[in-house]
């Protein structure tokens, strides 16, 4: 089955969509973690562990491209005492076409909430809202990241690997921190298991088993930079930026690796996208805190909660990312 024609499924593979909206969920409020060995260790574990954590706004911006396309995403977002979470913002899609060279854009608004465990993405298109829930995210995960439990945060501290403090000012201290990989895909590895996987097709199992085994197996050769910039006035996140790429073009590289060992069949056109991913992309993420006076803004319409579930709303745009890797 093609990619495209494997993202229709009702209960998985909406990855590209759900990673490109809500890189929040992996850096976000609270941003990242560390455990204390030296002075750089010690600081970092006070700043993470004083953060205010009451109602949190921030803007976040992603930026992915490859040889023929370039997406910007900027949004806006908040996140509640109970990790209750929504945002708002705008996909702008350019697209040069590599025969007329003639570029073309698309500007998408788009919502994203988190509730009661349940994460839905809402989507305009040609002014028609469509909407697809995002459950191959695991909730424990996402909780993880965002919780206020000092328990949680606690575990979270054993996530990296080392920090350094690059400057540290009066009011600000910015730090550079080295998420351990081998650790999150451990992590990854429970949070799999707790997914609920009993509404899934026979085919929709198999694509999520697939899908942690080659993300675990990039987590295990990738660690995770961050660069994080601290209010030390308020305990508050100022900055936070990171570089996915080299996550990204290593889960392409597994994908490819277990089709190479005859795994996993790929089509061909599932073959160009791993490798426009694996060799030919980029993805940044960036995070700031932000003071956001029209909260409801963020909330999406009545129009766009009542839509239909159409999981093919991004179709073309894969296909057009394929051609960075076509030839004549």
């Amino acid at each position: 089955m093609k990619f495209w024609e494997k993202i229709k499924s009702r209960k998985f593979k909406k990855t590209l969509a759900a990673v490109a909206a809500s890189g929040i969920l992996f850096f976000g409020a609270n941003n990242v973690s560390a455990a204390p060995a030296d002075n750089a260790d010690f600081e970092f574990r006070q700043a993470y562990l004083s953060l205010a954590n009451d109602i949190r706004t921030f803007d976040q911006s992603i930026v992915f491209f490859g040889t023929t396309f370039h997406v910007d995403i900027s949004s806006q977002g908040q996140i509640l005492r109970d990790n209750s979470m929504r945002m708002s913002g705008n996909i702008n899609w350019a697209y040069t076409n590599p025969t007329t060279k003639q570029t073309s854009n698309n500007n998408i608004p788009f919502f994203m909430t988190h509730l009661n465990n349940e994460m839905m993405l809402y989507v305009q298109r040609n002014n028609k809202w469509s909407r697809f829930i995002l459950p191959n995210i695991p909730a424990d995960f996402v909780d993880a990241v965002k919780s206020n439990d000092i328990s949680i945060l606690e575990e979270n501290l054993k996530a990296v690997k080392s920090v350094e403090i690059f400057r540290d000012t009066n009011s600000q201290e910015i730090f550079n921190i080295t998420l351990d990989g081998q650790y999150l895909a451990e992590r990854l590895k429970e949070y799999g298991k707790k997914t609920d996987t009993t509404q899934f097709s026979a085919e929709e199992l198999t694509e999520q088993t697939n899908f942690f085994r080659n993300l675990e197996n990039a987590f295990q050769k990738t660690d995770v930079v961050c660069t994080w910039t601290v209010d030390k006035d308020q305990n508050a996140t100022l900055t936070a930026v990171v570089d996915l790429t080299p996550v990204m073009r290593a889960y392409a590289e597994s994908v490819l690796d277990e089709a190479a060992e005859g795994k996993i069949t790929l089509s061909d056109e599932d073959r160009l996208l791993m490798e426009t991913i694996g060799y030919y992309s980029e993805f940044h993420y960036s995070m700031s805190s932000s003071k956001i006076t029209n909260t409801q803004a963020l909330t999406p319409p009545a129009a766009a909660r009542k839509a239909a579930v159409n999981n093919n709303i991004f179709q073309d745009f894969l296909k057009d990312m394929t051609t960075s890797v076509k030839r004549n």
